[in-house]
């Protein structure tokens, strides 16, 4: 399957240095529209150099053997790494901010978090969960299943996922709400009482 861009990227992943800059050159508007999601919390150039950084590993992983195009690619990456970045940053922010305690003392919220990790029993209620939920969808046909693994999983919009498996945008839908529902009665049946 031939993708946009196929022949520079192939070339860009064998060491091609001229190559690589074309595709930075090439997705740079994709890059800029993420980098203005993100520009009031960041400075410009830092999303701009993390985009950069993003599209040169996607060029690195990119395996066309998947059916997900390039540039869709590319754009859930630098979209994810930027939103990630900046979600980091604000938490960064907010355990320095110092907050008064019932005896008037002043402490950071990091300080006040200390020692909160979940412990043994959370650790292992949380594998339990996962687990039902894996099993659950194991119980899913084979569409639904395709349909929940590339959207909740892989993080796909629902008209690619369309696209990439010849459907209608409203069939993927409509298999996504079956395989909720089914995923609901499942896992609500298999609770442990």
């Amino acid at each position: 399957m031939k993708f946009q861009l196929q022949d520079v990227v192939e070339m860009a992943k064998r060491g091609n240095k001229d190559a690589a800059e074309e595709v930075i050159d090439r997705v740079k508007p994709l890059i800029y529209s993420a980098v203005r999601r993100y520009i009031s919390r960041w400075d410009k150039d830092d999303l701009y150099q993390e985009a950069c950084l993003t599209v040169m590993e996607c060029i690195r992983d990119f395996d066309p053997q998947k059916g997900v195009p390039f540039l869709t690619y590319v754009k859930k990456k630098v979209n994810f790494r930027l939103f990630n970045a900046s979600r980091c940053r604000r938490l960064v922010l907010s355990l320095e901010q110092r907050f008064t305690v019932e005896e008037g003392e002043g402490r950071t919220l990091e300080e006040m978090l200390v020692g909160t990790e979940p412990g043994v029993e959370e650790q292992i209620l949380l594998r339990m969960e996962k687990k039902r939920l894996y099993d659950a969808i194991e119980k899913l046909s084979p569409k639904q299943k395709r349909v929940i693994l590339m959207h909740f999983f892989e993080g796909l919009k629902y008209k690619d996922i369309a696209r990439m498996g010849k459907n209608h945008y409203k069939s993927v839908l409509r298999l996504k709400d079956r395989a909720l529902s089914s995923l609901r009665k499942n896992l609500e049946y298999d609770r442990p009482k």
